[in-house]
């Protein structure tokens, strides 16, 4: 069993931002910490996952393929820059990606953070 510990978004959380794309094909688990650096955001933080076909199975390139159907999984309100989590059990999603959505506020950063259990 591996585990995966990365940063999935670092931006300015003065405008909403989307993440790139994580293949999450041998994830069985996952956690996601948003961290803001000021305490005037407010907005939410949405997990999505799509499970679009790569379907060029001899080229061992994923970087080359960018998913286009996305549905949110998981979500949590931001108010005041307060750091959320958001946990997925028992995925089985192909593909992920972190949204933030930027209602007010924000004068600086937002890391969100992953943890994920591979088979």
């Amino acid at each position: 069993m591996n585990r995966v510990n990365v940063n999935v978004l670092s931006a300015v959380d003065t405008a909403s931002q989307t993440g790139t794309m994580i293949d999450s094909s041998n994830f069985f688990a996952a956690s996601f910490q948003a961290v803001f650096a000021d305490s005037t955001a407010a907005g939410s933080i949405n997990i999505q996952a799509s499970n679009d076909v790569y379907a060029n199975k001899y080229l061992d390139n994923t970087t080359l393929f960018v998913p286009t159907n996305w549905t949110t999984v998981g979500t949590a309100a931001i108010t005041a820059g307060a750091s959320v989590v958001i946990s997925l059990n028992n995925m089985s999603f192909r593909w992920l990606r972190v949204v933030y959505t930027r209602t007010s506020g924000g004068s600086s950063t937002v890391n969100v953070n992953m943890y994920a259990t591979e088979a």
